[in-house]
Protein backbone atom coordinates (compact mmCIF):
# COMPACT_ATOMS: atom_id res chain seq x y z
CA UNK A 1 0.00 0.00 0.00
CA UNK A 2 1.43 3.38 -1.05
CA UNK A 3 1.52 5.84 1.84
CA UNK A 4 3.03 8.95 0.24
CA UNK A 5 0.29 10.99 -1.42
CA UNK A 6 0.31 12.50 -4.92
CA UNK A 7 -0.82 15.99 -5.92
CA UNK A 8 -1.55 16.18 -9.66
CA UNK A 9 -1.97 19.49 -11.49
CA UNK A 10 -4.73 19.67 -14.10
CA UNK A 11 -4.38 21.60 -17.35
CA UNK A 12 -4.84 21.30 -21.11
CA UNK A 13 -3.36 17.77 -21.16
CA UNK A 14 -5.84 16.55 -18.54
CA UNK A 15 -8.97 18.45 -19.44
CA UNK A 16 -11.42 15.63 -20.10
CA UNK A 17 -13.32 13.15 -17.96
CA UNK A 18 -11.58 10.06 -19.33
CA UNK A 19 -8.12 11.39 -18.49
CA UNK A 20 -9.12 12.56 -15.01
CA UNK A 21 -10.64 9.16 -14.24
CA UNK A 22 -7.39 7.56 -15.43
CA UNK A 23 -5.35 9.92 -13.23
CA UNK A 24 -7.40 8.87 -10.20
CA UNK A 25 -6.89 5.20 -10.97
CA UNK A 26 -3.17 5.87 -11.52
CA UNK A 27 -2.86 7.25 -7.98
CA UNK A 28 -3.75 10.96 -7.82
CA UNK A 29 -5.00 11.87 -4.32
CA UNK A 30 -5.36 15.64 -4.69
CA UNK A 31 -5.93 17.69 -7.84
CA UNK A 32 -4.29 21.11 -8.09
CA UNK A 33 -5.89 23.95 -10.04
CA UNK A 34 -3.26 26.51 -11.02
CA UNK A 35 -4.91 29.95 -11.07
CA UNK A 36 -1.85 31.50 -12.68
CA UNK A 37 -3.45 30.20 -15.88
CA UNK A 38 -7.03 30.01 -17.10
CA UNK A 39 -10.11 31.99 -16.11
CA UNK A 40 -12.93 31.04 -13.76
CA UNK A 41 -15.13 29.29 -16.36
CA UNK A 42 -12.16 27.16 -17.46
CA UNK A 43 -11.26 26.19 -13.90
CA UNK A 44 -14.91 25.57 -13.02
CA UNK A 45 -15.12 23.14 -15.93
CA UNK A 46 -12.15 21.19 -14.56
CA UNK A 47 -13.56 21.16 -11.03
CA UNK A 48 -16.87 19.83 -12.28
CA UNK A 49 -15.07 17.11 -14.24
CA UNK A 50 -13.23 16.05 -11.07
CA UNK A 51 -16.50 15.87 -9.13
CA UNK A 52 -18.01 13.78 -11.93
CA UNK A 53 -14.94 11.52 -11.95
CA UNK A 54 -15.29 10.97 -8.19
CA UNK A 55 -18.86 9.81 -8.72
CA UNK A 56 -17.84 7.47 -11.53
CA UNK A 57 -14.92 5.92 -9.66
CA UNK A 58 -16.28 6.04 -6.13
CA UNK A 59 -12.84 7.35 -5.11
CA UNK A 60 -12.49 10.54 -3.08
CA UNK A 61 -9.90 13.18 -4.05
CA UNK A 62 -9.02 16.59 -2.64
CA UNK A 63 -9.27 19.93 -4.46
CA UNK A 64 -6.41 22.45 -4.18
CA UNK A 65 -6.49 26.02 -5.50
CA UNK A 66 -3.02 27.43 -6.20
CA UNK A 67 -2.98 31.23 -6.25
CA UNK A 68 -1.10 33.32 -8.78
CA UNK A 69 0.34 35.43 -5.98
CA UNK A 70 2.13 38.76 -6.04
CA UNK A 71 4.71 37.88 -8.65
CA UNK A 72 6.81 40.23 -10.78
CA UNK A 73 6.83 39.87 -14.56
CA UNK A 74 8.14 41.73 -17.55
CA UNK A 75 5.69 43.47 -19.85
CA UNK A 76 4.88 42.60 -23.45
CA UNK A 77 7.64 42.73 -26.05
CA UNK A 78 6.90 44.80 -29.11
CA UNK A 79 5.48 42.51 -31.83
CA UNK A 80 5.76 39.72 -29.22
CA UNK A 81 9.42 39.44 -30.22
CA UNK A 82 12.06 37.33 -28.51
CA UNK A 83 15.11 39.43 -27.66
CA UNK A 84 18.63 37.97 -27.83
CA UNK A 85 21.29 39.18 -25.38
CA UNK A 86 25.04 38.71 -25.08
CA UNK A 87 27.27 39.11 -22.03
CA UNK A 88 27.98 42.80 -21.42
CA UNK A 89 24.79 44.12 -23.05
CA UNK A 90 22.95 46.80 -21.10
CA UNK A 91 19.22 46.97 -20.34
CA UNK A 92 17.23 49.88 -18.92
CA UNK A 93 14.58 48.52 -16.52
CA UNK A 94 11.48 50.71 -16.18
CA UNK A 95 8.86 50.46 -13.43
CA UNK A 96 5.31 49.56 -14.47
CA UNK A 97 4.97 52.19 -17.20
CA UNK A 98 2.82 49.96 -19.39
CA UNK A 99 5.01 50.72 -22.41
CA UNK A 100 5.88 47.74 -24.62
CA UNK A 101 9.39 46.36 -24.28
CA UNK A 102 12.16 46.88 -26.79
CA UNK A 103 15.47 45.06 -26.50
CA UNK A 104 17.33 47.68 -24.47
CA UNK A 105 14.33 48.91 -22.43
CA UNK A 106 12.26 46.40 -20.43
CA UNK A 107 9.27 47.22 -18.24
CA UNK A 108 8.31 45.27 -15.09
CA UNK A 109 4.94 45.00 -13.35
CA UNK A 110 6.10 46.04 -9.85
CA UNK A 111 6.95 49.73 -9.48
CA UNK A 112 8.36 49.21 -5.99
CA UNK A 113 11.23 47.10 -7.30
CA UNK A 114 13.27 50.28 -7.79
CA UNK A 115 13.11 51.03 -4.05
CA UNK A 116 13.69 47.45 -2.88
CA UNK A 117 16.96 46.73 -4.73
CA UNK A 118 20.48 48.16 -4.47
CA UNK A 119 23.32 48.74 -6.94
CA UNK A 120 25.42 45.59 -7.20
CA UNK A 121 22.46 43.31 -6.63
CA UNK A 122 21.15 40.74 -9.09
CA UNK A 123 17.94 40.67 -11.11
CA UNK A 124 17.09 37.41 -12.87
CA UNK A 125 14.58 36.84 -15.64
CA UNK A 126 12.71 33.77 -16.89
CA UNK A 127 13.56 31.38 -14.01
CA UNK A 128 17.14 32.63 -13.95
CA UNK A 129 17.91 31.97 -17.61
CA UNK A 130 18.89 35.62 -18.07
CA UNK A 131 21.08 36.98 -15.29
CA UNK A 132 21.83 40.67 -14.82
CA UNK A 133 23.65 42.93 -12.34
CA UNK A 134 22.32 46.34 -11.24
CA UNK A 135 24.89 48.88 -12.46
CA UNK A 136 23.11 52.10 -11.48
CA UNK A 137 19.84 53.65 -10.28
CA UNK A 138 18.31 56.81 -11.78
CA UNK A 139 16.13 58.20 -8.97
CA UNK A 140 14.59 60.93 -11.15
CA UNK A 141 13.42 58.57 -13.88
CA UNK A 142 13.03 55.61 -11.46
CA UNK A 143 14.97 53.38 -13.83
CA UNK A 144 17.65 50.76 -13.29
CA UNK A 145 20.59 50.12 -15.61
CA UNK A 146 21.39 46.40 -15.80
CA UNK A 147 24.44 44.59 -17.14
CA UNK A 148 23.78 41.23 -18.80
CA UNK A 149 25.81 38.39 -17.26
CA UNK A 150 25.21 35.60 -19.79
CA UNK A 151 23.95 34.98 -23.33
CA UNK A 152 20.18 34.39 -23.25
CA UNK A 153 16.82 35.09 -24.84
CA UNK A 154 13.83 36.90 -23.32
CA UNK A 155 10.23 36.70 -24.46
CA UNK A 156 7.15 38.55 -23.22
CA UNK A 157 5.73 38.40 -19.69
CA UNK A 158 8.57 36.45 -18.11
CA UNK A 159 9.13 36.09 -14.38
CA UNK A 160 11.48 38.43 -12.53
CA UNK A 161 13.43 37.55 -9.36
CA UNK A 162 15.65 39.63 -7.09
CA UNK A 163 17.57 37.03 -5.04
CA UNK A 164 18.07 37.86 -1.37
CA UNK A 165 15.90 40.99 -1.49
CA UNK A 166 13.01 41.52 0.93
CA UNK A 167 10.33 42.72 -1.46
CA UNK A 168 7.50 44.90 -0.21
CA UNK A 169 4.92 43.23 -2.43
CA UNK A 170 1.55 42.70 -0.77
CA UNK A 171 0.79 39.07 0.00
CA UNK A 172 -2.69 38.93 -1.56
CA UNK A 173 -3.54 40.58 -4.87
CA UNK A 174 -7.03 41.56 -6.00
CA UNK A 175 -6.93 38.62 -8.40
CA UNK A 176 -6.05 36.26 -5.56
CA UNK A 177 -9.01 37.54 -3.53
CA UNK A 178 -11.43 36.99 -6.41
CA UNK A 179 -9.99 33.55 -7.13
CA UNK A 180 -10.16 32.46 -3.49
CA UNK A 181 -13.78 33.60 -3.13
CA UNK A 182 -14.60 31.66 -6.29
CA UNK A 183 -12.77 28.58 -5.03
CA UNK A 184 -14.55 28.62 -1.69
CA UNK A 185 -17.88 28.73 -3.53
CA UNK A 186 -16.82 25.58 -5.43
CA UNK A 187 -15.91 23.68 -2.25
CA UNK A 188 -12.10 23.60 -2.44
CA UNK A 189 -10.28 21.86 0.42
CA UNK A 190 -6.84 23.52 0.24
CA UNK A 191 -5.29 26.81 -0.85
CA UNK A 192 -1.67 26.70 -1.96
CA UNK A 193 -0.64 30.31 -1.35
CA UNK A 194 2.10 31.51 -3.70
CA UNK A 195 5.08 33.67 -2.66
CA UNK A 196 4.40 33.62 1.09
CA UNK A 197 7.25 35.60 2.62
CA UNK A 198 6.16 36.39 6.17
CA UNK A 199 3.68 35.23 8.83
CA UNK A 200 1.34 38.16 8.19
CA UNK A 201 0.75 36.79 4.66
CA UNK A 202 -0.77 33.67 6.23
CA UNK A 203 -2.86 35.69 8.67
CA UNK A 204 -4.16 37.93 5.86
CA UNK A 205 -5.26 34.83 3.97
CA UNK A 206 -6.89 33.40 7.10
CA UNK A 207 -8.82 36.65 7.58
CA UNK A 208 -9.98 36.60 3.95
CA UNK A 209 -11.19 33.02 4.28
CA UNK A 210 -13.21 34.01 7.35
CA UNK A 211 -14.79 36.82 5.33
CA UNK A 212 -15.87 34.58 2.45
CA UNK A 213 -17.03 31.58 4.49
CA UNK A 214 -13.93 29.46 3.91
CA UNK A 215 -12.69 29.16 7.48
CA UNK A 216 -12.46 25.37 7.13
CA UNK A 217 -10.19 25.55 4.04
CA UNK A 218 -6.62 24.46 4.84
CA UNK A 219 -3.83 26.94 4.05
CA UNK A 220 -0.67 25.52 2.44
CA UNK A 221 1.90 28.34 2.04
CA UNK A 222 4.51 27.93 -0.69
CA UNK A 223 8.01 28.71 0.58
CA UNK A 224 9.81 30.14 -2.46
CA UNK A 225 12.23 32.84 -1.28
CA UNK A 226 15.00 33.49 1.22
CA UNK A 227 12.62 35.66 3.23
CA UNK A 228 10.10 32.81 3.37
CA UNK A 229 12.84 30.39 4.43
CA UNK A 230 13.96 32.79 7.18
CA UNK A 231 10.39 33.00 8.49
CA UNK A 232 9.53 29.33 7.94
CA UNK A 233 9.01 28.40 11.61
CA UNK A 234 6.33 31.00 12.20
CA UNK A 235 4.77 30.57 8.74
CA UNK A 236 4.33 26.82 9.25
CA UNK A 237 3.04 27.33 12.79
CA UNK A 238 0.28 29.67 11.58
CA UNK A 239 -0.59 27.62 8.48
CA UNK A 240 -2.07 24.14 8.03
CA UNK A 241 0.85 22.68 6.07
CA UNK A 242 3.60 23.79 3.71
CA UNK A 243 4.77 23.34 0.13
CA UNK A 244 8.47 23.17 -0.72
CA UNK A 245 8.18 25.11 -3.99
CA UNK A 246 11.58 24.48 -5.52
CA UNK A 247 11.08 26.38 -8.79
CA UNK A 248 11.36 30.00 -7.70
CA UNK A 249 13.30 28.88 -4.63
CA UNK A 250 16.08 27.61 -6.90
CA UNK A 251 16.30 31.05 -8.47
CA UNK A 252 16.00 33.05 -5.25
CA UNK A 253 18.73 31.11 -3.42
CA UNK A 254 21.85 29.30 -4.70
CA UNK A 255 20.65 26.09 -6.34
CA UNK A 256 23.10 23.98 -4.36
CA UNK A 257 21.26 25.04 -1.19
CA UNK A 258 17.86 23.72 -2.35
CA UNK A 259 18.29 20.09 -1.12
CA UNK A 260 19.29 21.28 2.36
CA UNK A 261 16.34 23.69 2.54
CA UNK A 262 14.00 20.96 1.29
CA UNK A 263 15.20 18.65 4.05
CA UNK A 264 14.90 21.39 6.67
CA UNK A 265 11.34 22.37 5.71
CA UNK A 266 10.17 18.75 5.64
CA UNK A 267 11.62 18.23 9.11
CA UNK A 268 9.97 21.38 10.48
CA UNK A 269 6.56 20.31 9.15
CA UNK A 270 6.96 16.75 10.45
CA UNK A 271 7.91 18.05 13.86
CA UNK A 272 4.63 19.90 14.35
CA UNK A 273 2.47 17.40 12.49
CA UNK A 274 1.46 19.43 9.44
CA UNK A 275 1.43 17.97 5.91
CA UNK A 276 4.30 18.92 3.61
CA UNK A 277 4.31 18.75 -0.20
CA UNK A 278 7.53 18.55 -2.22
CA UNK A 279 7.03 20.16 -5.62
CA UNK A 280 8.49 21.32 -8.94
CA UNK A 281 10.23 19.41 -11.73
CA UNK A 282 10.03 16.08 -9.93
CA UNK A 283 9.46 14.15 -13.17
CA UNK A 284 9.94 17.08 -15.53
CA UNK A 285 11.34 15.06 -18.44
CA UNK A 286 8.06 13.12 -18.58
CA UNK A 287 6.43 16.14 -20.19
CA UNK A 288 8.03 14.82 -23.37
CA UNK A 289 9.20 11.29 -22.56
CA UNK A 290 7.33 8.19 -21.34
CA UNK A 291 10.03 7.32 -18.81
CA UNK A 292 11.75 9.47 -16.14
CA UNK A 293 15.46 10.08 -15.87
CA UNK A 294 17.29 8.16 -13.16
CA UNK A 295 18.05 11.46 -11.43
CA UNK A 296 14.32 12.23 -11.26
CA UNK A 297 13.57 8.83 -9.75
CA UNK A 298 16.18 9.50 -7.07
CA UNK A 299 14.80 13.01 -6.47
CA UNK A 300 11.29 11.70 -5.78
CA UNK A 301 12.60 8.90 -3.57
CA UNK A 302 14.81 11.35 -1.64
CA UNK A 303 11.77 13.49 -0.77
CA UNK A 304 9.89 10.42 0.47
CA UNK A 305 12.83 9.24 2.57
CA UNK A 306 13.13 12.72 4.13
CA UNK A 307 9.52 12.48 5.31
CA UNK A 308 7.41 14.39 2.79
CA UNK A 309 3.67 13.72 2.98
CA UNK A 310 3.10 14.24 -0.73
CA UNK A 311 4.97 14.60 -4.00
CA UNK A 312 3.57 16.90 -6.68
CA UNK A 313 3.36 16.91 -10.46
CA UNK A 314 3.00 20.24 -12.28
CA UNK A 315 3.56 20.45 -16.03
CA UNK A 316 3.92 16.67 -16.20
CA UNK A 317 0.19 16.11 -15.67
CA UNK A 318 -1.07 19.55 -16.76
CA UNK A 319 0.66 20.11 -20.10
CA UNK A 320 2.78 17.08 -20.88
CA UNK A 321 2.42 14.30 -23.42
CA UNK A 322 2.18 11.61 -20.72
CA UNK A 323 -0.07 12.87 -17.89
CA UNK A 324 -1.40 9.49 -16.77
CA UNK A 325 1.97 7.78 -17.13
CA UNK A 326 3.61 10.47 -14.99
CA UNK A 327 1.15 9.88 -12.13
CA UNK A 328 1.58 6.11 -12.41
CA UNK A 329 5.37 6.49 -12.44
CA UNK A 330 5.32 8.71 -9.37
CA UNK A 331 3.04 6.24 -7.57
CA UNK A 332 5.45 3.39 -8.27
CA UNK A 333 8.46 5.39 -7.06
CA UNK A 334 6.63 6.63 -3.95
CA UNK A 335 5.50 3.14 -3.00
CA UNK A 336 8.98 1.68 -3.40
CA UNK A 337 10.53 4.53 -1.41
CA UNK A 338 7.92 4.08 1.34
CA UNK A 339 9.29 0.58 1.88
CA UNK A 340 12.82 1.98 2.24
CA UNK A 341 11.90 4.37 5.04
CA UNK A 342 13.49 3.80 8.45
CA UNK A 343 11.24 2.10 10.99
CA UNK A 344 11.15 5.17 13.22
CA UNK A 345 10.40 8.72 12.12
CA UNK A 346 13.35 11.14 12.39
CA UNK A 347 11.22 13.35 14.67
CA UNK A 348 10.27 10.59 17.14
CA UNK A 349 13.10 11.20 19.62
CA UNK A 350 12.45 14.94 19.63
CA UNK A 351 8.73 14.40 20.25
CA UNK A 352 9.33 12.08 23.20
CA UNK A 353 10.12 15.19 25.24
CA UNK A 354 6.68 16.68 24.50
CA UNK A 355 4.22 17.16 27.34
CA UNK A 356 1.23 17.14 24.97
CA UNK A 357 -1.38 14.49 25.79
CA UNK A 358 -2.24 13.98 22.10
CA UNK A 359 1.43 13.62 21.11
CA UNK A 360 2.12 11.20 23.96
CA UNK A 361 -0.96 9.16 23.03
CA UNK A 362 0.11 9.06 19.36
CA UNK A 363 3.61 7.85 20.29
CA UNK A 364 2.11 5.18 22.55
CA UNK A 365 -0.18 4.01 19.73
CA UNK A 366 2.63 3.77 17.17
CA UNK A 367 4.93 2.02 19.64
CA UNK A 368 2.19 -0.46 20.55
CA UNK A 369 1.37 -1.10 16.89
CA UNK A 370 5.02 -1.88 16.18
CA UNK A 371 5.41 -4.26 19.12
CA UNK A 372 2.24 -6.28 18.45
CA UNK A 373 2.62 -6.13 14.62
CA UNK A 374 -0.77 -4.44 14.27
CA UNK A 375 -2.35 -4.52 10.82
CA UNK A 376 -3.88 -1.06 11.27
CA UNK A 377 -4.07 1.93 13.57
CA UNK A 378 -7.67 3.17 13.75
CA UNK A 379 -8.36 6.64 15.07
CA UNK A 380 -11.51 8.70 15.53
CA UNK A 381 -11.00 12.31 14.45
CA UNK A 382 -13.32 15.26 13.90
CA UNK A 383 -10.88 17.78 12.43
CA UNK A 384 -8.14 15.37 11.31
CA UNK A 385 -5.71 16.59 13.98
CA UNK A 386 -5.25 13.25 15.73
CA UNK A 387 -4.67 11.42 12.45
CA UNK A 388 -1.99 13.94 11.47
CA UNK A 389 -0.24 13.58 14.82
CA UNK A 390 0.01 9.83 14.19
CA UNK A 391 0.95 10.33 10.52
CA UNK A 392 4.04 12.41 11.37
CA UNK A 393 5.46 9.39 13.24
CA UNK A 394 5.39 7.37 9.98
CA UNK A 395 4.18 4.03 11.43
CA UNK A 396 4.47 0.79 9.47
CA UNK A 397 0.75 0.08 9.94
CA UNK A 398 -1.77 2.00 7.81
CA UNK A 399 -3.67 4.75 9.62
CA UNK A 400 -7.45 4.50 9.25
CA UNK A 401 -9.05 7.82 10.17
CA UNK A 402 -12.75 7.59 11.04
CA UNK A 403 -14.57 10.89 10.69
CA UNK A 404 -18.16 12.00 10.25
CA UNK A 405 -17.39 14.90 7.88
CA UNK A 406 -16.68 14.58 4.17
CA UNK A 407 -14.47 17.69 4.29
CA UNK A 408 -12.14 16.27 6.94
CA UNK A 409 -11.90 13.03 4.97
CA UNK A 410 -10.95 14.93 1.81
CA UNK A 411 -8.33 17.01 3.63
CA UNK A 412 -6.72 13.91 5.16
CA UNK A 413 -5.95 12.72 1.63
CA UNK A 414 -2.86 14.95 1.82
CA UNK A 415 -1.45 13.26 4.94
CA UNK A 416 1.08 10.42 4.71
CA UNK A 417 -0.26 6.94 5.39
CA UNK A 418 -3.80 8.07 6.24
CA UNK A 419 -6.86 6.40 4.71
CA UNK A 420 -9.97 8.38 5.67
CA UNK A 421 -13.31 6.66 6.22
CA UNK A 422 -16.59 8.57 6.63
CA UNK A 423 -19.06 7.09 9.12
CA UNK A 424 -22.28 8.51 10.59
CA UNK A 425 -21.76 10.37 13.83
CA UNK A 426 -22.44 8.03 16.75
CA UNK A 427 -22.52 8.16 20.52
CA UNK A 428 -20.46 5.02 21.26
CA UNK A 429 -16.97 4.58 19.87
CA UNK A 430 -17.35 0.78 20.08
CA UNK A 431 -20.10 0.89 17.44
CA UNK A 432 -18.01 3.11 15.15
CA UNK A 433 -15.00 0.80 15.44
CA UNK A 434 -17.17 -2.24 14.70
CA UNK A 435 -18.53 -0.56 11.55
CA UNK A 436 -15.02 0.33 10.45
CA UNK A 437 -13.73 -3.20 11.03
CA UNK A 438 -16.48 -4.69 8.87
CA UNK A 439 -15.54 -2.36 6.01
CA UNK A 440 -11.83 -3.03 6.45
CA UNK A 441 -12.42 -6.79 6.37
CA UNK A 442 -14.47 -6.38 3.18
CA UNK A 443 -11.72 -4.27 1.59
CA UNK A 444 -9.00 -6.73 2.61
CA UNK A 445 -7.13 -4.34 4.90
CA UNK A 446 -7.60 -6.59 7.95
CA UNK A 447 -8.75 -10.17 8.49
CA UNK A 448 -10.17 -12.20 11.35
CA UNK A 449 -7.56 -12.63 14.06
CA UNK A 450 -5.54 -9.56 13.10
CA UNK A 451 -4.42 -7.21 15.84
CA UNK A 452 -5.39 -3.54 15.56
CA UNK A 453 -4.57 -0.49 17.66
CA UNK A 454 -7.37 1.98 18.39
CA UNK A 455 -6.81 5.64 19.30
CA UNK A 456 -9.78 7.52 20.71
CA UNK A 457 -10.55 10.60 22.75
CA UNK A 458 -13.12 10.45 25.48
CA UNK A 459 -15.51 12.16 25.65
CA UNK A 460 -16.09 11.81 21.90
CA UNK A 461 -15.97 14.84 19.57
CA UNK A 462 -14.26 17.07 22.11
CA UNK A 463 -11.21 18.88 20.73
CA UNK A 464 -7.96 17.92 22.41
CA UNK A 465 -9.41 14.88 24.17
CA UNK A 466 -7.29 12.18 22.48
CA UNK A 467 -6.26 10.14 25.51
CA UNK A 468 -6.89 6.41 24.99
CA UNK A 469 -4.99 3.62 23.22
CA UNK A 470 -6.60 0.19 22.95
CA UNK A 471 -5.19 -3.03 21.49
CA UNK A 472 -7.79 -5.35 20.01
CA UNK A 473 -8.18 -8.43 17.83
CA UNK A 474 -10.63 -8.60 14.93
CA UNK A 475 -13.32 -11.29 14.86
CA UNK A 476 -14.86 -12.77 11.70
CA UNK A 477 -17.90 -10.49 11.92
CA UNK A 478 -15.84 -7.38 12.56
CA UNK A 479 -16.56 -7.25 16.26
CA UNK A 480 -13.69 -6.98 18.73
CA UNK A 481 -12.51 -9.50 21.29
Amino acid sequence: MRKTKIVSTLGPASNDLETIVALIHAGANVFRFNFSHGDHPEQLGRMNLVKQAMKETGIKVGLMLDTKGAEIRTGENVDDAVFHYETGDKIILTMNTGIQNVKDRIDVTYAGLFDDVEVGGQILFDDGLLGTTILSKDAKKRELTLGVQNPAELGSKKGVNAPGVSLKLKGLTDKDRDDIKFGVEQGIHFIAASFVRKPSDVQDLRDLLEEVGGQDVLIIPKIESQEGINNADEIIRLADGVMVARGDMGVEIPYEEVPAVEQELIHKANLIGKPVITATQMLDSMQENPRPTRAEVTDVAFAVLQGTDATMLSGESANGDYPVESVHTMAVIDERADKMRPLHSPVLNELKQSGSITTTTAIAAVTAAERVSAKAIITLTSSGYTARQISRLKPAAPIIALTYTERTASQLLLSWGVTPMVLPKGDAYEDLIAQAEKRLIKEGVVAAGDVIVIVVGLPLYQAGSTNNVLISRVNEDGAKD
